[in-house]
C-alpha cells in the first residue's frame, strides 16, 4: 500500500466498567497497558498514534475520533467482545476503509466470529503486530523491537508497568491463561532492562507477569541481579510483582526480593477453604498454608495483596459469609485489595464444567463476565445470592468491622512495614470501608439505573453502550446485540459452541495472525 502522508492509527483498549461508571478508573492500579505495548509495534517517527484506555478514560463516545484513520487496532479481556464490536461499527462508518486489527483473549477464544468481525483476528501474540503492520503500510511503519509506548498514556500516576515473562507455569481452572494453553515464556534480561530505561523515572515499578517468579530459581535470581543493579542505579523507587503461592515454599525468596528492592508481592489466594482451592486445581497454594506465607511476607518488610473469589454454584452462602468474617477478624492478614464472583470463562476446564452440569443461567450474556454478576446457577436463593453480589466489591454494611481490623493490623505490623508500605495497605482497607471519603469526588459512580441492575445476567440490563453514540451504518448495527452464552432455556448458544469447537484447531504455533477478508468488503465498504 503506497502512502502520501503518515498514517493515522487509534489503538483502544476496549471495556466494559462492571460499575457502569463513564468516567473511568484513572486512579486504580494496575491499569491496562496493551494498547501501549501494540503502540510500541509501529515505527516511532513514521505514524500518528492515539492510544487510549476505555478502563482509564471511560468509554470512547467521541465521533470524531474514528474520522480518518487508516487503521484501528483493538485489545481487552474476553468479556469486552461486544465493546470491540461497537468500536468497529463506529471505525468503519466514520472511517470506510480502515483497516481494523484485533488481537487478545476475545479473539483467541471467538475465532469464528471475530474473523466474521475483523479485517486481522490474531491468534498470536503482540509481535504479530509487526508482521501485519508491515502487510498494511510497508517495513518502513514497523518498529524494530516492541518497546511500550508510555507517553503516549495520559496517566501521571506514581507507578510504572514492566513485563519480564508472558503467561504461567501453572493450570488453574478459572484462569483465561489455562485456556489459552501456552508454555511460560521468560524474556531476555536486555528485553527487561531495555523497558526499565524506556519508562518514567522516580517512579515505582509494577511487574505486570503473571508469574514473576516463574518456573526456574536460577533464572528468577538472575533476574533479581539485574533489577537490584537498575534499582540500585536509581531508575526507579521500589518495584511490586504478582507471584504464585510456591514462591512461599523458600522463604530467602522474601529476603533476595526485599534486597532487590521489593516493597511488595501480589498472589492470587482466592478461598482459604483448601477444598475449593483443589476445586479451582490451585495445587501453587497448597505448598505452603496461605496464611503462615501471608504472615511470613509482611514479618520480613514485604508488604502482600491478595485477590479473594467466591463460587455460589459451588459454595453456600453461609460457607462464604464465614470466610469473610474469618478474613475480617484476623488482623494478621491484610483484607483482600479485591473481592469477586468466580468467572468461568470461555474454554477455561471451569466454564467446561458449567456446561456439562448445566450451570449456566438462562440468557447469559458474555458481556456479564465482569466478577460482579452472577452467571450460573446458585446452590442458595438466587434473590439472596445477588444480594450477597451486590455487597460483594466494598463489603457492605461491616464497616466497624474493617476500622477494628485496620487498627489490629497496625499494631502488628507496625515495626515490620515502612510507613509508606503501612499506609498503602491501611487505604486499601478504608477504601472497603469508606469509599466515598477515600475518593471523593473521583469515586467510579454507577449510573442513574443503579436501581435496575440485579447482578444476574437473565435480567441484568446491557446498559447505554449497547445504544451507538452516534449514527452508524445500517449494516453495523448488528455490532450492537449482545453476544449470548446460553439461550433463554440455559442451553448453551450455538455461535459460541461453533467458536469453542474452532478455536480447537487454531494453530498456536505457525499462522497466529490471520488477515481475513469480512462483511465490510462485501459491502462495498
Amino acid at each position: 500500500m503506497i502512502r502520501t502522508q503518515r498514517p493515522r492509527v487509534l489503538i483502544v483498549l476496549a471495556h466494559f466498567d462492571e460499575t457502569r461508571n463513564p468516567r473511568g478508573r484513572p486512579d486504580f492500579i494496575p491499569q491496562g497497558t496493551g494498547h501501549l505495548f501494540l503502540a510500541g509495534a509501529f515505527a516511532r517517527d513514521c505514524v500518528d498514534i492515539w492510544a487510549y484506555s476505555e478502563f482509564h478514560d471511560g468509554p470512547l463516545v467521541d465521533e470524531t475520533a474514528f474520522a480518518e484513520l487508516d487503521m484501528l487496532v483493538l485489545t481487552g479481556v474476553t468479556a469486552a467482545f461486544d465493546r470491540m464490536r461497537h468500536l468497529t461499527a463506529y471505525a468503519r462508518t466514520k472511517s470506510p476503509r480502515c483497516v481494523v486489527v484485533a488481537g487478545g483473549p476475545a479473539v483467541r477464544n471467538l475465532p469464528v466470529s471475530s474473523a466474521a468481525t475483523f479485517d486481522y483476528a490474531c491468534q498470536g501474540d503482540i509481535e504479530d503486530m509487526q508482521a501485519i503492520i508491515r502487510d498494511v503500510f510497508g517495513e518502513w511503519a514497523a518498529a524494530e523491537t516492541i518497546l511500550p509506548r508510555f507517553d503516549l498514556a495520559n496517566w501521571a500516576g506514581p507507578v510504572m508497568y514492566v513485563e519480564t515473562s508472558r503467561y504461567c507455569n501453572f493450570k488453574c481452572s478459572f484462569c483465561a491463561l489455562t485456556a489459552e494453553g501456552r508454555r511460560y515464556q521468560g524474556y531476555d534480561p536486555a528485553y527487561i532492562e531495555a523497558q526499565v530505561r524506556n519508562a518514567p523515572r522516580k517512579k515505582y515499578v509494577l511487574f505486570i507477569d503473571n508469574n514473576f517468579y516463574g518456573n526456574s530459581k536460577d533464572a528468577f535470581l538472575a533476574k533479581l541481579d539485574l533489577i537490584r543493579s537498575l534499582w540500585r542505579e536509581g531508575l526507579f523507587e521500589g518495584w511490586f510483582a504478582l507471584v504464585t503461592g510456591d514462591f512461599f515454599r523458600d522463604f530467602s525468596n522474601l529476603e533476595a526480593v526485599r534486597a532487590a528492592g521489593c516493597l511488595g508481592l501480589f498472589s492470587g489466594v482466592e478461598t482459604l477453604n483448601e477444598a475449593q482451592l483443589k476445586r479451582y486445581q490451585k495445587k501453587q497454594n497448597l505448598v505452603v498454608p496461605q496464611l503462615e506465607a501471608i504472615q511470613t511476607s509482611l514479618k520480613a518488610g514485604v508488604a502482600f495483596q491478595y485477590g479473594l473469589m467466591f463460587d455460589p454454584s459451588s459454595q453456600t452462602l453461609q460457607a462464604m459469609h464465614e470466610e469473610l468474617a474469618f478474613i475480617t477478624g484476623e488482623s494478621t492478614m491484610p483484607l483482600p485489595a479485591f473481592l469477586s464472583l468466580t468467572i468461568p470463562l470461555l474454554g477455561t476446564p471451569l466454564f467446561d464444567e458449567c456446561v456439562a452440569e448445566n450451570r449456566f443461567l438462562p440468557s447469559a450474556k458474555l458481556r456479564d463476565m465482569d466478577g460482579f454478576t452472577l452467571m450460573t446457577r446458585p446452590l442458595d436463593a438466587l434473590d439472596e445470592v445477588s444480594a450477597f453480589a451486590r455487597r460483594l466489591s466494598r463489603l457492605d454494611g461491616q464497616r466497624f468491622r474493617i476500622l477494628r481490623h485496620c487498627v489490629g493490623f497496625y499494631r502488628t505490623y507496625r515495626h515490620s512495614l515502612s510507613g509508606r508500605q503501612m499506609a498503602h495497605l491501611l487505604a486499601n482497607s478504608l477504601r472497603l470501608a469508606l469509599p466515598s471519603v477515600m475518593h471523593h469526588h473521583r469515586l467510579p459512580m454507577r449510573s442513574r439505573n443503579e436501581d435496575n441492575l440485579t447482578y444476574v445476567t437473565t435480567t441484568q440490563p446491557l446498559g447505554p453502550l449497547y445504544t451507538p453514540a452516534f449514527r452508524v451504518g445500517e449494516s453495523f448495527r448488528s455490532y450492537f446485540t449482545p453476544t449470548m452464552i446460553t439461550d433463554a432455556s440455559g442451553t448453551l448458544d450455538e455461535t459460541i459452541a461453533m467458536n469453542l469447537e474452532a478455536r480447537k484447531g487454531v494453530s498456536r504455533h505457525a499462522g497466529r495472525t490471520r488477515s481475513v477478508a469480512n462483511a465490510r468488503t462485501a459491502e462495498g465498504g
